[in-house]
């Protein structure tokens, strides 16, 4: 797997399970570039279509699915819309409007010409309105959604009706057996993994934990500063389990409506108090996300819904 966030990860499980259940997956993707197709699908996933840059440094300012291509893979066969973030409703960074969109965007402006070389869209409109956008939704054989938190956005945001429209709420696809509660000592009285930066939760943070034994960990996102806790920086997924059991509580307090927020679930199930808002997708669900048993069975639950699809 090229990349190894949140959705990526998920990503690579539901098709890694997939292929373990015997199906052949094609993959076609712009970073990196593959181009490998079946000439009669059974059905066409679609994930982050769209998955606009953040800088002109991505290799994505250069290379994007052109919409004539998106439209034929649309008609090739039935398709499934996976939702990995908000990606595939807005192309600024991270949500700006945190859902509460309108027609025209506050956050765009003919003056912003950085930030419009890098979308190529030189409008003021909500990208969430666009033609093309609403029938990724509207002709989804079915839309796959993070979270009900996630779900009730995105229709939002595109202004259509969640009830008129097939959909699946994937729940946490996570170990069991590496993130537990291994009952040993907490030295750590706040703790947040993830990108560190606006729309997760910094300037909130900041305003509450900048005199707390916090620690953070992850990378920081471009322009930020961070100015208080201990920061780790980077560290490999494997030794996150060990942070969470040494966390007496898991601080997470996004901007933005969270698509789901594995890393908060991961925490639930190592043990750690959680300190959250109304904006976490994982807490949107009907169940307590520090029972495992309560979402063990999510990749056979999606791909039974799937297979269902194509018979």
């Amino acid at each position: 797997m090229h990349y190894r966030g949140g959705g990526e990860m998920i990503m690579y499980d539901l098709i890694k399970e997939g292929i373990e259940r015997g199906h052949d997956i094609a993959f076609t993707s712009i970073r990196p570039y593959k181009n490998r197709q079946h000439s009669n699908p059974d059905v066409t996933f679609f994930a982050d279509v769209f998955n606009f840059p953040h800088t002109l440094k991505s290799l994505g300012f250069i290379r994007r699915f052109s919409y004539r291509f998106i439209r034929e893979m649309m008609g090739s066969a039935p398709f499934v819309h996976l939702n990995n973030a908000y990606a595939d409703v807005c192309n600024l960074p991270h949500l700006p409007c945190s859902g509460a969109a309108d027609r025209r965007c506050p956050h765009k402006s003919y003056r912003h010409i950085r930030q419009n070389i890098i979308s190529r869209d030189f409008s003021v409109t909500c990208f969430g309105q666009r033609r093309l956008v609403r029938e990724l939704f509207e002709k989804a054989a079915l839309s796959v959604f993070l979270s009900p938190l996630h779900a009730q956005a995105s229709y939002a945001i595109i202004n259509l009706k969640m009830e008129d429209h097939p959909y699946f709420m994937l729940k946490p696809m996570i170990d069991s057996k590496r993130f537990t509660n291994r009952k040993i000592k907490r030295d750590i009285d706040y703790l947040f993994v993830g990108l560190i930066g606006e729309a997760k939760g910094l300037d909130a943070m900041r305003r509450q934990y900048a005199d707390k034994n916090i620690f953070l960990i992850g990378n920081l996102a471009p322009g930020e500063r961070l100015d208080f806790g201990h920061y780790i920086g980077f560290v490999p997924y494997e030794e996150i389990p060990v942070y969470m059991n040494r966390a007496k509580r898991f601080v997470f307090l996004p901007r933005w409506p969270e698509p789901q927020g594995r890393v908060i679930v991961e925490a639930a199930m190592c043990g750690c108090e959680l300190v959250a808002n109304e904006n976490v997708g994982a807490l949107s669900f009907d169940f307590d996300i520090r029972d495992p048993n309560n979402f063990i069975n999510a990749g056979t639950e999606f791909w039974e819904r799937i297979e269902g699809i194509t018979l």
